[in-house]
C-alpha cells in the first residue's frame, strides 16, 4: 500500500510546530544575578520574604483561628516584589 504527502499539509504543519516551538521559547529574559536573589521561609504561624540584594523583608503572620490577636497584614506581602525589566541597585 503507497501512501503519498501532500506536500501542502506538510509545509503547513511543519510551520505550525515550528510556531509553537517559538512560542515556547519566548520568555522574559532573567539576569542571572537575580536568580536565588529572593529567599523565602515559613513556619507555622509566619513567613518571611527575604531580597538578599536590598535587604528589604516582607512578613505575613498567620494567628491561630481560636485566637484572639489581632493581626494587620502587610499590604505588600502578595504583591509583585520586582519587574524583570527592572533592577535595583542595593
Amino acid at each position: 500500500m503507497v501512501r503519498s504527502i501532500d506536500m501542502k499539509s506538510a509545509l503547513i504543519g511543519g510551520f505550525v510546530v515550528a510556531m509553537i516551538l517559538f512560542l515556547v521559547g519566548a520568555v522574559d529574559y532573567v539576569p542571572p544575578d537575580d536568580h536565588g536573589r529572593f529567599k523565602i521561609e515559613a513556619n507555622d504561624g509566619h513567613a518571611f520574604i527575604l531580597d538578599s540584594a536590598t535587604g528589604q523583608v516582607w512578613s505575613e503572620m498567620f494567628p491561630d483561628p481560636l485566637s484572639s490577636i489581632v493581626v494587620v497584614p502587610d499590604p505588600n506581602f502578595y504583591a509583585p516584589k520586582t519587574h524583570p525589566h527592572v533592577t535595583t541597585e542595593p
